[in-house]
């Protein structure tokens, strides 16, 4: 199978907000494609990782190491990786392995906005 793999940062003139939707399989053969733009998203200020998983279909061992090395390096930006639109199947799959302690899960675009803007008002610091 394939995985596509969009970035989107959200604020460019911060670069606060990186968003990687995946749509396909990620596995061995296409976690490579994604450590690949996951280091352009940070080359720059990213504080918060947004993982989009609506369209993802597979996700191996392989996949979930690429999603949590990238979960590992937030806190030194003093910031955290989310996701968002998790398929039960692929939610499974990082609750099996036990990768799930201290992920936090979206529904949807507007749950997620607001929790960010909770996160970047001046007096939530």
């Amino acid at each position: 199978m394939s995985l596509a793999i969009a970035v989107t940062i959200r604020s460019p003139q911060d670069g606060r907000v990186a968003r990687v939707d995946l749509d396909g399989t990620l596995d061995t053969a296409t976690a490579p494609q994604l450590e690949e733009a996951l280091a352009a998203a940070f080359e720059g200020p990213t504080r918060f990782l947004v993982f989009d998983l609506a369209k993802l279909s597979f996700l191996s061992s392989g996949g979930v190491r690429v999603i949590l090395a990238a979960r590992k390096r937030m806190p030194e930006r003093g910031g955290s990786c989310v996701m968002l639109r998790v398929q039960p199947r692929i939610e499974k799959t990082f609750e099996i392995i036990r990768a799930l302690d201290g992920l936090l899960f979206f529904k949807d675009d507007a749950t997620l906005d607001a929790f960010l803007g909770a996160l970047q008002k001046p007096d939530a610091a």
